[in-house]
């Protein structure tokens, strides 16, 4: 089949904007991948930088730390016996303190510089408004350590002494100290994220973070159990962390003096922002290419395209059983025909689908009537029969109910006015006839429990009477002690009716069961040959196919009758 022109040019677009889009997806990939590499690359110098500048910090207090532990001044201090007078240790010690506070003033670092003596109890520290030195020193000596006083203040501590100090050595002669309070620590990072980072804090495995003093502490609690440093050997590579936030690039480098590790994240869209705004910029100028295209194909599209949809979906309403459908507003030109002669040919279908449903409805009330009226009394000869003996023996109230039963039963079964009754009127009628066998033979009980809300409902006539006269003339054919008929009906919440008739008779065995049910299902519906059968296609055709009559063994060991059926819309509460 020939193309249209329409679909020629829209081939023709895509086989001219498709060379475009690829040369930019394979721009955009190469552009992507660059960038986020420059970024990354720009990041991770940037925490190095700043790794570098704590690093640098911790180094200038080694350094002071080993001047004084050399200094002469200050080993003399540890030994009063060497000065000879007063003076002499005042102006030492005047030395060694102006000494530590020179050079605690280096560099604006902000931490303290001691020489604690612990033979004397003399300390000598670098300012006295910072945090004071511990009263308890490490029992080892040892680069900076992690710790925590009395009042639960953290900071990092460095230790020096003459001699070195071990757990058993007698107690050294000199201490000198170097203290960085964690709130010193808190302070750079807050600077680092002024300029420049983004949410920068210090992390060790098995130590609470150390937090800048706006960081997103829940944020970062949650990217802890994807921190393994471990796992690095030697290389900090970018990680790569999803949160419930979102996803998260994170950077880590060791701050060598420390053993911590300077993390930093940065979100995945404010790395990918460059890239989005030339994504923009491309969307921009494909609109504008596409537009063009669009202007182009206009004329085409509202001379042929759009008349020809229409013609289509007016197909698709006549396929779908809307007869009714017409073409409106045609357009100039050669569909104007088309759309006429559409017209006409929904007209005439419509014509022929009424005719044929209403050949069906008529088919369908005939075949109701002819299946209802097949349903025969079997039993007029026999009540006769009791009535004449109840009359002879003078029993005139027996004589006169089975009477009045037996006229309320042929009133109610030779009218054929209406092939629908309510569950109500069908029980009345059931009530009837169930009184006439027990006056006739007296060998049997019934019982009846329906869900009230089905008593409204409609059902077939005399759907029913049969599944009880099948109990009546079958079930208590051989001897049994005592004839019993349950009639139960209940409601689904899915909309499903079940009308129920079962006994304690003799039974069937389950293969009889199934052979009797196939019998009923599969016979057709021109040759009925039971009322069972008759029962069940009257509802097949009033409620389709899903309805019908279903056999089982009841729970007294005799048979039950279910009837199924789906309620219709408006009976349904």
């Amino acid at each position: 089949m020939k193309r249209s022109i329409f679909t020629n040019m829209v081939i023709a677009l895509l086989l001219l904007l498709t060379p475009i889009i690829m040369l930019y997806a394979y721009s955009n990939r190469t552009s992507s991948r660059v960038l986020t590499g420059e970024i990354v690359k720009a990041k991770r110098t940037q925490v190095e930088s700043f790794v570098g500048q704590l690093g640098q910090m911790f180094a200038q207090f080694d350094s002071y730390q080993k001047m004084l532990y050399e200094s002469t001044e200050v080993r003399n201090l540890a030994y009063p016996d060497l000065l000879s007078d007063d003076l002499l240790h005042f102006r030492t010690l005047k030395a060694v303190s102006e000494e530590i506070n020179r050079l605690a003033g280096y560099g604006g670092r902000k931490g303290v510089i001691a020489v604690v003596y612990p033979k004397t109890g003399m300390v000598i520290k670098s300012n006295s408004s910072l945090g004071a030195v511990p009263a308890v020193l490490p029992d080892k000596d040892g680069f900076w350590g992690y710790e925590h006083d009395a009042k639960g203040s953290a900071f990092f501590m460095e230790t020096i002494s003459n001699p070195a100090k071990n757990a058993k050595d007698e107690e050294p002669d000199l201490t000198v100290v170097a203290k960085v309070d964690e709130g010193e620590i808190k302070s750079d990072l807050s600077e680092m994220k002024n300029n420049g980072l983004e949410d920068p804090f210090l992390y060790h495995p098995g130590y609470s973070p150390i937090y800048n003093y706006t960081a997103d502490q829940d944020l970062i609690r949650e990217m802890l159990p994807e921190l393994n440093p471990e796992d690095t050997e030697g290389g900090f590579e970018p990680l790569l962390i999803r949160t419930a936030d979102g996803a998260y690039q994170v950077h880590m480098e060791m701050v060598q003096p420390l053993g911590w590790y300077l993390v930093d994240y940065v979100p995945i869209g404010t790395i990918m922002a460059p890239i989005k705004r030339n994504q923009t910029m491309f969307y921009a100028i494909s609109g504008m290419m596409l537009f063009m295209a669009c202007v182009l194909g206009f004329l085409l599209y509202r001379s042929i395209r759009l008349p020809f949809r229409k013609l289509m979906q007016g197909m698709n309403f006549i396929e779908k059983g809307f007869y009714t459908s017409r073409m409106k507003d045609p357009p100039k030109g050669e569909f104007r025909y088309l759309y006429h002669r559409f017209n006409s040919m929904a007209a005439r279908i419509e014509e022929l689908i009424e005719d044929v449903l209403k050949e069906q409805i008529r088919t369908k009330e005939a075949n109701v009537k002819q299946l209802q009226s097949q349903i025969n009394p079997h039993f007029l000869y026999n009540t006769l029969a009791y009535i004449k003996s109840m009359v002879e023996l003078e029993e005139k109230e027996a004589a006169v109910s089975m009477t009045m039963n037996l006229s309320k039963y042929y009133r109610y079964t030779t009218k054929l006015s209406s092939s629908l009754a309510t569950l109500q009127e069908e029980l009345e009628l059931n009530v009837n006839y169930l009184d006439i066998h027990r006056m006739l033979t007296d060998d049997f009980e019934y019982e009846i429990a329906i869900d009230p809300a089905m008593m409204t409902m409609r059902i077939p006539r005399l759907s029913l009477q049969p599944l009880i006269e099948n109990v009546i003339v079958h079930a208590f054919r051989k001897p049994v002690q005592y004839g019993a008929v349950r009639i139960r009906g209940s409601l689904s919440e899915d909309g499903i009716a079940r009308l129920a008739v079962e006994d304690n008779g003799s039974g069937l065995t389950p293969a009889q069961v199934e052979a009797l049910q196939a019998k009923i299902r599969h016979s057709s519906s021109d040759r009925i040959d039971s009322g069972l059968q008759n029962v069940h296609h009257r509802l097949m055709l009033l409620y389709g196919k899903q309805s019908g009559l279903a056999l089982s063994v009841s729970e007294w060991g005799g048979l039950q009758a279910e009837l199924a059926w789906k309620v219709p819309d408006d009976e349904a509460q």
